[in-house]
């Protein structure tokens, strides 16, 4: 079967990329002190359009990294960025990001403002106060729809920086689709197939599987779920966890191409292990034939000259 495309937690439209790409709103930033709430001034414009650079790329992507495991996601935040933390809100990230590639934090920075407006499309309907804070509290948002936001964020800074024109039939409108398979990849290696094996053996008894797992995965954990035992076992194995790393994306195409209920999950490999059709044989059988492609994928992988 084809690849098929990775799906958010949360529907997006293309309208969220047409409108992106024509907007043109400019004014002055609005600097954020590091370790201190928020305090806009009385001029302060929350749809400020700052000019795209570089960095700002490079700060979604160092804020995603920040942010790259469940574990790592403070669902409380208050906008107060403080030094040293061990868990990071959707903004505390972005400003930590924005510290490290400019130097400064930036309450209005690009960067954090194209998320904003991600999220105003993608939540149009819950008029959040503050948009970053919010979406990051709120009950229905998940891990999976945070990582989601990076992407389309990253993606729409890519195409300012290239001055694309946009139109409602052109190439542009089909950004919302290519990043997930054609930009951000990534390589299978070794250890994504031991990252497969290993997560079957966490789950190699009915005691272990845990039906009702969310992606919140505790380090002390005594049951798992099909995400959990692969963020345990990515963890174990290359000692970081990766939401997107190989493992994980060919998990999420086996159930888009197998699961008999797939077209109705949101959050596909918590929905799957959820399901009540599901059994923990589904689970095994589901990371084989994860670990039998990962394993022919690489030894289909061109060797470098």
């Amino acid at each position: 079967m084809g690849d098929k495309q990775l799906k958010s937690g949360t529907a997006l439209n293309v309208s969220v990329i047409v409108w992106f790409a024509i907007a043109v709103l400019m004014s002055p930033l609005t600097l954020k002190a590091q370790g201190t709430a928020v305090q806009p001034a009385a001029t302060d414009d929350s749809n400020v359009r700052p000019p795209v650079t570089k960095a700002d790329l490079e700060i979604i992507a160092r804020a995603r990294k920040i942010l790259d495991s469940p574990v790592k996601w403070n669902r409380a935040d208050d906008r107060e960025c403080l030094a040293g933390p061990k868990t990071f809100s959707l903004y505390c990230a972005l400003q930590m990001a924005t510290v490290e590639v400019g130097g400064k934090a930036e309450h209005r920075g690009a960067a954090l403002q194209e998320m904003r407006f991600v999220i105003d499309e993608i939540a149009a309907d819950r008029n959040y106060d503050h948009r970053l804070m919010r979406y990051n509290n709120d009950p229905t948002t998940t891990f999976a729809d945070i990582q989601e936001v990076f992407r389309i964020t990253e993606s729409l800074i890519a195409l300012r920086l290239k001055g694309a024109s946009p139109n409602r039939e052109g190439s542009t409108a089909q950004l919302a689709t290519a990043p997930a398979d054609s930009q951000a990849k990534p390589a299978v290696t070794k250890a994504d197939i031991e990252i497969a094996k290993r997560a079957r053996q966490i789950l190699d008894s009915p005691t272990k599987w845990n039906r009702q797992d969310t992606q919140d995965c505790p380090a002390d954990a005594k049951t798992f779920g099909l995400y959990c035992a692969l963020v345990k076992a990515a963890t174990e194995i290359t000692g970081a966890f990766d939401h997107d790393g190989a493992a994980l994306r060919e998990a999420r195409k086996v159930i888009d191409e197998t699961a008999p209920n797939a077209k109705s999950y949101k959050a596909r490999m918590i929905d799957f292990n959820r399901d009540p059709t599901t059994t923990l044989a589904d689970v095994h059988k589901l990371l084989q034939i994860v670990e039998e492609r990962l394993t022919k994928q690489l030894s289909e992988k061109p060797v470098s000259k």
